[in-house]
Formats: C-alpha cells, structure tokens, sequence
C-alpha cells in the first residue's frame, strides 16, 4: 500500500483536520483561535484597567505580591489577582511565583516612564466611550456612517472631551516620536528652503527633519491654542531658531511661502470632501514644482493577516465608528491629491521604529 508523508503540503491540511477530529493533536485548533479572536476584548479591558490602575509602575522593579499591589491600588486583593492572572494568560504580565506578578518585555510598554510607552493609548483606546462606539459597529456597518452628532460631524475633536483629546495628544506623541526617523531617512528634504507642517502638534517631526537638515527653514501650523503649546514646548530646542510657529485653521488658510507642505496623520482624520479642502489651501500656496507629502498608514489593496494589515484594518474601522473618517491606499491618495491639482508623484513605504515593519508611507504630489 502506498504511503502519503505527514509532511507533503497537499495532505496537510487532511491531517490536521483529523487530528482535531480524533483529539491527538497538541496544536491549538482553529475553533480556539476564533475564541480568542470573540474574546479579545476581555484582554483590551484588562489593559485598560491595569493602565488605569498603574500596575506596571508598580512592578516596573520587580515582581510584586498581589496584596501588596491591592493596597496600593485600593482593589479588592482577590479581584485584582483575576485580573492579573487574566494579563499573565495574555502575556502582558508574568507570574515568576505564585502569588507574585511582573511584566514581560511586551507589558514593559505600560510603563509610563518609558519613551515607548503605549500607557496612553490604553486609555484611550479601551476607555467606556470607545468601547460604546465600536457597540455601535453594526449600525455603522449597516448604515455606512457612525453615530457621531450631528453637530459634532466633520470636525472629529469636538465630541471628545478634555481628557479624552489629551490622552490623545500623549498618543500621538508616541507614535509621531517612533516614525519621525523614518521619515527623515526616507525623504530627502535638504531640497527645500522651507518646509510648512501642517498640524504639527508639538513639533516632534519638524524638528527632526529640520535637525538633520541644517540648510532648512521650517513653519509649524495648528489651531491657536495647539500652537501656543508648541511655543513653550519648543523653547530651548536646538532648531527654534528656524522654526516659525503659527497658530491656524487649514481649512481656512495655510501659511504662505513653504516650497513643500507636510501632513502626517491628519488626513484620515476628515472625509473625502474635507481633505481635499486642505491640500486645495496648500496648492495655492505653492509655486510650480513644490511638493505635497502626506504620511499616513499604508493601507494595502489585498489584506492578510500580517503586522502591517493588522494595524491599517483596526485603525480604519475605528475612523469609521469614531470619525466617519477612513485610512485610505496608495491608489486613493493619488485620487485625492488630483482632485486638488496636484499630479501624483511617489509613493515611499516606511518603516516606523514603533511597529518594526513597512506600515506607513509617504505620499508625494507635485505643483504642476
């Protein structure tokens, strides 16, 4: 009788199936990957709370008893062990004892005294209110719009309250502070006399682009009271010297005289209709020859299951439920910088320290 080798690929997946059938398989099956994937938001909540609560900095010495932490904590001690059990199962936490509990390299980003620290995110992203928006996906999905209200849509920032757009802004520190490099290796701004960007926040990326290239003159543009902020953040730096601050509203105007015009994460923050207004007002500042760059997360055409797809797909579905906002791929891009004049130019993937994959790019468009 002939034999088939475990191995051969075209009967892999035969046996795999039988082995899950008979039970002799050790491997996980494809029933508990789905069941991780329906409970995945226990494991945000978990994060959350443990944000919340400051767990990390209290372990961030070494592992620590679980009634020690609930003192410190004010929790109920065996409530709080649930939970940390419940973090250690999802590889946030370790439990090197029983009873004692710290943090892998991976709950080392909870941290709120890291550079790298996620602690921010997890508030924000897991807070009740998020959670009551993605409650509401089915009603986007069916409907094709979130219930944002009325009187807060086309502008995302005015439903969030205080505390909600300054967890924001914490975040986008992080993530603009872990792609700013990539940035700056990626493009070759030494071209330019002066560079404008738009919602530039605290400066982080500007500041980078401007430091690496010496001959460069930068205008930092936001709304008023961001740029006010920034002014204050940005005395002392190194590059302050050649760096205009401007407080604003780009869908009213942008400053005059940049040769390139900058926008990193604020376009799929606005709709269709709203992002061509702002590269409209950069258009007509710009002279035949200057340059629009948009950095944005790559959102690819065909999706899998990598790193990369993982992070456009949950980001572009919560635009949707949060903003009525989207990611959006290379080929709708150059579809969005031509509806305001611009003729496409490259598209150049990045790499963002925070994510160690190609996950962004930079989108060129051209003044004819």
């Amino acid at each position: 009788m002939a034999t088939v080798p475990v191995d051969d690929p075209t009967w892999k997946d035969v046996f795999m199936a039988l082995a899950e059938l008979t039970g002799t398989s050790d491997s996980p099956t494809t029933a508990v990957k789905l069941f991780q994937s329906i409970t995945a938001h226990h494991v945000s909540s978990a994060v959350h709370v443990a944000a919340r609560l400051g767990l990390a900095d209290l372990v961030a010495a070494g592992p620590v008893g679980f009634e020690q932490l609930a003192t410190a904590t004010k929790t109920d001690a065996f409530a709080l062990r649930r939970l940390l059990r419940l973090l250690v199962s999802s590889g946030v936490f370790t439990e090197p004892e029983p009873g004692l509990y710290g943090l892998t390299r991976v709950g080392e980003h909870l941290r709120t005294d890291r550079a790298d620290s996620l602690h921010s995110f997890a508030l924000m992203m897991a807070n009740p209110r998020n959670q009551q928006r993605w409650g509401e996906l089915a009603d986007c999905v069916r409907t094709g719009a979130s219930r944002v209200p009325e009187e807060h849509k086309g502008d995302p920032f005015k439903q969030m309250p205080p505390h909600i757009l300054e967890l924001l802004g914490k975040t986008m520190t992080f993530f603009v502070s872990h792609t700013a490099q990539a940035v700056v290796q990626a493009y070759d701004f030494g071209r330019f006399g002066t560079l404008v960007e738009l919602g530039a926040g605290e400066g982080i990326l500007i500041s980078a682009i401007l430091a690496a290239n010496p001959g460069l003159r930068g205008i930092m543009f936001d709304l008023p009271y961001m740029a006010e902020n920034a002014k204050r953040r940005m005395a002392g730096n190194p590059v302050a010297d050649r760096c205009e601050i401007v407080g604003g509203d780009f869908f009213d105007a942008v400053p005059a005289g940049g040769d390139a015009y900058l926008l990193n994460n604020v376009i799929h923050d606005w709709d269709d209709e709203r992002s061509v207004e702002i590269m409209t007002n950069c258009y007509n500042q710009l002279k035949p020859g200057g340059r629009l760059l948009v950095v944005e997360t790559q959102y690819p055409e065909r999706f899998d299951d990598s790193i990369a797809s993982r992070i456009a797909a949950r980001s572009d579905v919560n635009m949707m439920v949060n903003a009525n906002a989207k990611e959006r791929s290379a080929a709708e891009f150059q579809a969005l910088v031509s509806a305001a004049g611009f003729r496409p130019g490259r598209i150049i993937e990045i790499r963002p320290a925070w994510t160690g994959v190609r996950s962004s790019m930079i989108v060129e468009a051209v003044r004819p």
